[in-house]
Parts: structure tokens; C-alpha cells; sequence
């Protein structure tokens, strides 16, 4: 019954985006993406007894999630469903990001909606799930760059290698929780190997061009590669 009634509330704010979209008032239509997303995640934190008083304590249960899970994603998920709340700088954001931020924020909803169906603990990816997200995740930012789109490109293979490291990691009981730890691993998997160094290299430029959107189309060309080339060495690896 909670799992419904949260699907039915969340699915009203998802509409009501839609059509101030439509009416083109942005502002109003971050409001209620940032809505369904803390609803969400209030139903699963009041359902395992977590405080939800503020801002602060849905940042904390997010990363109590993320953490069980060790899944970035879902941390990106939310830091993305924040920006929506601070309503994108009072409405700046490049209309080619804002359908990848919505399906991010559905696909946050989502996984809330499931773990209110499941009345459990986040199940943590598998190395298979992993390397499946990592290559859905390639796959998503070439189709990005091709479309021009930049920053969204870089997020999205930041995504990439981040899966890949985590499923390998997983996979030899390596910590992966957490930027610190995926670096740690990815160091481990480069072992002296100058072609995964350089990948893993172009992988932190990427991630930080996603932010501060500094690369220009040739910085990409030249990056590419490398990023894929590491992702590709790193699911080589998996015993799966």
C-alpha cells in the first residue's frame, strides 16, 4: 500500500513537470522533479525509521543507500534531484541536458519504488550489473557526443568507468565505495600499465568536464578513445 500510494504521488509530480514544461515555466517544473524525488525517498526513510526533518537528513539517507548498494549512480541521481531543488541556478540549464537529468530522476524514483516493494535493504549491484551499466553507460555518452552534447557525453562516461571499476572490484572484494575507492581500485588495475594510467587519466578529465565544461570537441576526439579502451580492458578482467 505505501509503494502505491508513493508510486501515485510521485507520477502526479512527474505530470505536473510535463505540462509546466509545456507551458514553458521551467522553475515550476523543477520544483516538482525535486518533489517526486524527496517523496521518494521520505516513503523508503520513513519506512526503515530514518529521520527526515530536513534537507540534511535526506542527504544523509541518499548516501545511507548509495553506501549499502555501493552505487554511484544513485549518488548522482540525487546530487542531480538537488539541483533540480535549487532549481538549476534560477533556470539555467542547457536544454540538451534536461531530458538526461528527467530520466534520471525517474530512474531514482524508480529504485526508491522498489525498495518499497522489497521492505529490505538496498541489494547491492552485482559485478555482472556493473559491467552491464558500464557498457549501457558507453553507449549512452557516444550517442551523447555525437549529438553535440558535451557535457552530458562526459557525465555518462564518467558513469561508464566508474561501473567497470566497481565490477571488478566487487568482483576481488576490493573496497569501491565512494571516488576515493574507484580511484584506489582503477590504480590497482593500471599496476604499471601506461594504457590504463592514460585511461583512468582521461576518465578524471571527463568527470571534471561534466561539471565545469571546459573540453572542446577535439579534447574529446583525443579522449575518447583512451576512456573506452580502459573500460574495455577493465570488463576484460571480470571472471564472468
Amino acid at each position: 500500500m505505501i509503494a502505491r500510494t508513493t508510486a501515485q504521488t510521485t507520477q502526479a509530480f512527474f505530470e505536473a513537470a510535463d505540462r509546466h514544461f509545456e507551458d514553458e515555466e521551467p522553475l515550476l517544473a523543477y520544483d516538482n522533479l525535486w518533489e517526486a524525488a524527496a517523496h521518494a525517498l521520505t516513503a523508503v526513510s520513513d519506512a526503515r525509521g530514518w529521520p527526515t526533518g530536513d534537507l540534511q537528513d535526506l542527504r544523509t539517507n541518499a548516501e545511507r543507500l548509495a553506501s549499502e548498494a555501493s552505487d554511484h549512480h544513485l549518488r548522482h541521481q540525487f546530487a542531480v534531484a538537488q539541483q533540480f531543488r535549487a532549481r538549476f541556478n534560477e533556470g539555467f540549464v542547457e536544454r540538451h541536458q534536461l531530458a538526461d537529468y528527467c530520466r534520471l530522476m525517474r530512474e531514482f524514483v524508480d529504485r526508491m519504488l522498489a525498495l518499497l516493494d522489497g521492505y529490505g535493504q538496498v541489494v547491492p549491484q552485482s559485478s555482472q550489473e556493473h559491467a552491464g551499466a558500464a557498457r549501457d553507460s558507453l553507449r549512452s555518452a557516444e550517442a551523447e557526443f555525437a549529438a553535440g552534447n558535451l557535457t552530458a557525453g562526459s557525465d555518462r562516461l564518467w558513469q561508464a568507468a566508474v561501473h567497470a571499476v566497481t565490477a571488478v572490484a566487487r568482483e576481488r572484494g576490493w573496497p569501491s565505495d565512494g571516488h576515493r575507492a574507484v580511484k584506489a581500485a582503477a590504480d590497482r588495475l593500471a599496476a604499471g600499465d601506461h594504457a590504463v594510467i592514460a585511461g583512468f587519466f582521461a576518465v578524471q578529465q571527463f568527470h571534471a568536464n561534466a561539471t565545469h565544461d571546459f573540453m572542446e570537441p577535439d579534447d574529446v576526439a583525443r579522449g575518447l578513445p583512451l576512456v573506452q579502451d580502459f573500460v574495455q580492458r577493465a570488463l576484460a578482467l571480470l571472471e564472468i
